[in-house]
């Protein structure tokens, strides 16, 4: 396109917009704006949104300003173009996901092993982020989409790189490559991709990104009926990324470094690393003013009722709203919105159960023996209430850690889901233990541990053995000294976290279980090989949620007596619980 042309095209679509946006204040109103975003440096979104195909067909970035300026030079404008209609799906927010990324050069050379290139340079975690569809053809996305959502693991970003053409019925396609030949092309309709994709991939899907020739093009005049990036956008995908022109390969593969470089490395929004990849494009070019940055209105979320509280009373019956899934809020020190669960739990409103043994909250509770027996006490009565009714519980404690570890152990008979804070005083809560999930392959051990004590000075030190369970913070050795104290104390096994023990020590459900799972082996590796302990002292400075998790690794039956410890900072220091696992507790009357 020579620079006459592209002078009288945005003058034409500068005509357009100052006669169509009269009866809202004129042009000149939202030139105003995009001049002072600029002048601050503010990013802002310019949203067109079209009821006519052949709107899509025009290059909004090349629309002429006042001082023959661009609208697509304006840096920090991203322009998004939208088929009026109503909303689908939810916002996909920052969470980059998988990409797939399904190529073909049987229409000639685009570049594949560049954009595989920058691809691997933008997503660290390329292995396991990225799938590689070397020949694209409809029949092999099916494949690849439809073994993903079995595996419960969808594509987020679904990424074609392939050449475009104008196809025999004068509408736009993609050029992929014949399954049973895949040197030779195939070409792929404007339908097809909107009709494999279909409501169950759509509905997946974070963004789908068109890196070929005409990409975006609906068709001449006469046949605009589309083309492939309209007809994915009506489907409801988020983002539609694609091309009305032809798309230079530096182009393209400068695109697809830095957005996914913004997305997969920064989690940025889509926007953003839209903006991003229109930044990297080669100034020599026109990619700037071919690209289309399709954008669909996310589906406002329904308004959420607000969980109620159901403080749990030893005296009266569980209601019978709690069976199957239930929420349960541990409350000790502190206690945990009800808004809170429901972000959690994805937006459920179900009912929260509440238990707080003290009847009040403080910092310093339990304060005395009295206050630890009624915890424990009312811990217990919880357990057999839920009895058979509960088949899992989504647990959100603020409690101290033994208090978390005997629930835990109470519960290990139905499933527990685990949550905690995101960081320190965070009101935003993930879940951090799973107990349906199964214990990933160990790439690493989640614990470093010390040598073993052995046989003879576990027998020297009268059967008693201290065990640490270093995760958030190290134990130092004054607190340590303090602990074990000096007139033959018990052998210590520090179990440390690998990664050093930090607040972020604990990544997830992943590393709980491999946590649980190494605690449970240290737990067997005692009773089995050192006979001599009779009893171990159980410390723990770890997430409120892995404690819980590791209560479920005890049994007294076969394991050596445990007594459980708690640290506060002060003179207090560590304080021993009343605790004795092999009393029953005591049938509540009913």
């Amino acid at each position: 396109m020579s620079e006459a042309d592209q002078s009288r095209i945005g003058g034409l679509l500068r005509e357009f917009l100052l006669d169509a946006l009269k009866e809202q204040g004129g042009w000149g109103l939202y030139e105003k704006e995009l001049f002072q975003a600029e002048g601050a440096q503010a990013p802002l979104l310019l949203r067109l949104r079209f009821n006519s195909v052949e709107l899509f067909t025009l290059p909004w970035p090349l629309a002429q300003l006042s001082g023959q300026r661009r609208l697509g030079a304006l840096k920090h404008c991203v322009i998004t173009q939208e088929w009026v209609g109503e909303p689908r799906f939810p916002s996909p927010g920052c969470e980059p996901g998988r990409v797939l990324f399904a190529w073909s050069d049987a229409g000639g050379a685009v570049g594949g092993p560049q954009h595989i290139e920058a691809l691997r340079e933008a997503c660290p975690d390329f292995d396991s982020r990225v799938v590689v569809c070397p020949e694209l053809s409809l029949e092999a996305l099916r494949k690849c989409l439809n073994r993903a959502t079995e595996e419960g693991n969808p594509f987020r970003v679904l990424h074609i790189l392939c050449h475009g053409t104008q196809l025999a019925d004068e509408t736009y396609g993609l050029i992929g490559s014949d399954p049973s030949r895949p040197s030779r092309p195939l070409p792929i309709g404007m339908n097809g991709l909107s009709n494999l994709l279909g409501q169950e991939h759509a509905s997946q899907l974070h963004a789908v990104v068109l890196s070929a020739c005409h990409g975006g093009h609906p068709g001449d005049v006469g046949s605009m009926f589309g083309g492939v990036a309209l007809h994915l956008h009506k489907l409801g995908i988020p983002t539609v990324i694609a091309s009305l022109l032809p798309l230079s390969v530096s182009g393209s593969v400068a695109l697809t470094r830095a957005f996914y470089r913004t997305r997969c490395q920064l989690k940025r929004p889509l926007h953003e690393a839209y903006q991003a990849a229109l930044a990297a494009l080669p100034a020599d070019s026109l990619d700037w003013a071919s690209l289309q940055f399709l954008v669909s209105s996310p589906r406002q979320p329904e308004v959420p009722v607000e969980p109620r509280r159901v403080m749990f009373s030893e005296k009266e019956a569980l209601p019978e709203a709690f069976s199957g899934d239930i929420s349960l809020a541990y409350e000790l020190n502190y206690n945990v919105a009800p808004a809170a669960v429901r972000r959690a739990l994805a937006g459920s409103s179900r009912d929260v159960l509440v238990l707080q043994p003290l009847d009040k909250l403080g910092d310093a509770l339990p304060a005395s023996s009295s206050d630890w027996r009624q915890a424990l006490r009312r811990a217990d009565a919880l357990a057999e209430s839920l009895g058979t009714k509960a088949a899992r519980v989504h647990l959100f404690g603020r409690a101290p850690l033994p208090l978390m570890f005997h629930l835990g152990w109470r519960l290990n008979r139905m499933g527990l889901k685990a949550y905690q804070p995101r960081r320190m005083g965070s009101d935003e809560w993930d879940c951090f233990y799973d107990s349906g999930s199964a214990v990933p392959l160990p790439t690493e051990p989640f614990f470093k541990q010390e040598s073993w004590p052995t046989p003879e000075a576990c027998r020297e030190a009268g059967g008693r053995l201290a065990l640490s369970v270093e995760v958030t913070l190290s134990v130092t050795d004054e607190d340590m000294a303090r602990w074990l104290g000096h007139e033959r104390p018990p052998v210590l096994l520090r179990l440390v976290a690998a990664r050093e023990p930090s607040q972020t020590a604990l990544g997830g459900p992943d590393d709980a279980a491999r946590a649980l799972d190494e605690f449970l082996s240290c737990l067997n590796h005692i009773r089995e090989k050192l006979p001599q302990v009779q009893e171990i002292w159980l410390a723990m400075a770890c997430p409120a949620s892995l404690a819980a998790a590791l209560g479920r690794a005890y049994n007294p039956k076969s394991q050596p007596r445990l007594r459980l410890f708690n640290f506060r900072k002060g003179p207090e220091g560590y304080v021993e619980l009343p605790w004795s696992p092999y009393e029953a507790p005591k049938k509540r009357r009913r």
